[in-house]
């Protein structure tokens, strides 16, 4: 009797169980079911495209940033791999002018060992061509010049042209205008292929032994060469060299400027290497400035004062001052590029000089007539941001010498030789006294604190 009760429960139970089934719904209650069933399933769908889409999205912004990252790093391995080629060059200057400290801190055996720039070595070099006497103002610069001696022995001559010269003449008038707009300027120069007879010598600080020196090897009292002031070619397996003797490694000419530029010193050392005279092929120590107040008077001058003064006819908006000034640049620039002597070295101001970057990495010829040493190196680290085209119209424009005086307090004897006063000279070599104006700054930002920080 008392297991018959949970019995007879036990069919109630059930029967409630059964009426939740479909089929105990009316008509009603299962449309209501399959709409809920019906949305349910909707939203779940729509979650999961939403997810996906989502998930798509993160996935394409994670790809876009992988890319960037990836473009990052490849440009960050590329200037890696340019700074330690530069360290490597450095290096090798470094370790280069501590062997050869060392070696002259030895007593030489005879007198014929010095290596030093020594009067015997400029009669000898004196024999084979005539040298430039330095300029009186630029004697107290002689010690950075000094810095590396000259190869043992006889020195090979280092007049003689490197690469294909370009066979030119140039005993011509300048014609045509507009170098400073990019238009095609004739020099008087054959055409010749466009090969920098100093590019293949320009890597030759790049060229020394490949081995890391350990900076402790530098002591306090040695003093070293700066970007700014002088550089050694340490050749493989070679002794090293002047710093007067190594040039700029420059590319094919870039512009009509470079074109001029190029063939014109070409020429000048073809007739270095045929025996020509060096007064003959570089002209005085202080070029004439004849044809550049009367372009009539360019068959009348040098060469290298004509063309010079050929080339800054082609600005007219420049004034007559800072025409006098790029004039002094540009030929003392020219005169060592043709002829890289310890005199024509030492005659170019010591901002003038070229920087390591100059040494070591190609770039268009015009650049080295630049005054500032830091705006020469952006000019050739980004070579595409600041073409010939872009940045000659404001420089040649918004750039001053700040001369208070007349132009024609600038000439010496403007009746005979027409020569840049010595005041002027002295003027221009100090390098605070180049300036730009606003819109050169607002236009180049970057180079406002190379251009105010002088010397």
């Amino acid at each position: 009797m008392g297991d018959s009760a949970p019995t007879r429960a036990a069919p109630a139970g059930s029967s409630k169980k059964r009426s939740r089934a479909v089929s105990s719904l009316t008509e009603e209650q299962v449309q209501h079911k399959r709409n809920v069933d019906r949305r349910a399933q909707r939203a779940f769908r729509q979650r999961t495209k939403d997810c996906i889409a989502s998930l798509e999205q993160q996935f394409a912004q994670t790809q876009a940033t992988a890319n960037r990252k990836e473009q990052e790093l490849l440009s960050a391995r590329e200037q890696n791999k340019n700074l330690t080629q530069c360290l490597e060059a450095v290096l090798d200057l470094v370790s280069t002018a501590l062997s050869h400290l060392n070696d002259t801190a030895q007593p030489p055996e005879t007198s014929e060992d010095d290596s030093g720039l020594r009067p015997e070595t400029q009669t000898r070099h004196s024999s084979q061509a005539q040298t430039i006497p330095s300029s009186p103002m630029s004697e107290p610069d002689e010690s950075q010049a000094n810095l590396v001696a000259t190869d043992p022995g006889p020195a090979p001559s280092s007049l003689a042209p490197i690469g294909n010269s370009v066979q030119s003449t140039v005993d011509h008038p300048v014609e045509g205008h507009g170098i400073g707009q990019g238009n095609t300027f004739n020099s008087g120069c054959h055409s010749a292929p466009p090969i920098s007879p100093v590019a293949n010598n320009s890597f030759g600080v790049m060229q020394g032994h490949q081995s890391a020196r350990s900076m402790s090897q530098i002591g306090s009292a040695v003093r070293l060469p700066t970007p700014s002031s002088s550089v050694m070619d340490a050749h493989r397996g070679g002794t090293p060299r002047s710093a007067f003797n190594v040039l700029c490694s420059h590319l094919a000419p870039t512009c009509p400027l470079d074109q001029i530029l190029s063939d014109f010193s070409n020429s000048r050392r073809d007739m270095i290497t045929e025996g020509v005279a060096i007064e003959t092929v570089i002209g005085p120590q202080r070029p004439t400035v004849k044809a550049l107040l009367d372009t009539s008077l360019g068959p009348a001058v040098h060469p290298l004062s004509r063309i010079m003064s050929g080339v800054l006819s082609t600005f007219p908006s420049v004034h007559q001052n800072e025409k006098l000034a790029f004039f002094y640049l540009m030929c003392h620039t020219m005169r060592w590029q043709i002829c890289p002597t310890k005199e024509s070295y030492i005659a170019m101001p010591t901002w003038l000089r070229p920087t390591v970057m100059q040494i070591t990495v190609p770039h268009a010829m015009w650049i080295d007539n630049i005054p500032w040493p830091g705006v020469r190196d952006i000019l050739i680290e980004y070579p595409d941001e600041y073409p010939f085209e872009l940045f000659s119209p404001y420089y040649s424009q918004h750039v001053t010498v700040n001369w208070e005086y007349d132009s024609l307090d600038a000439i010496a004897d403007p009746d005979d030789d027409c020569t840049l006063h010595s005041i002027f000279e002295k003027h221009v070599r100090k390098l605070r006294n180049w300036t730009v104006s606003s819109e050169f700054r607002d236009r180049f930002p970057s180079m406002t604190p190379v251009i105010y920080t002088h010397e």
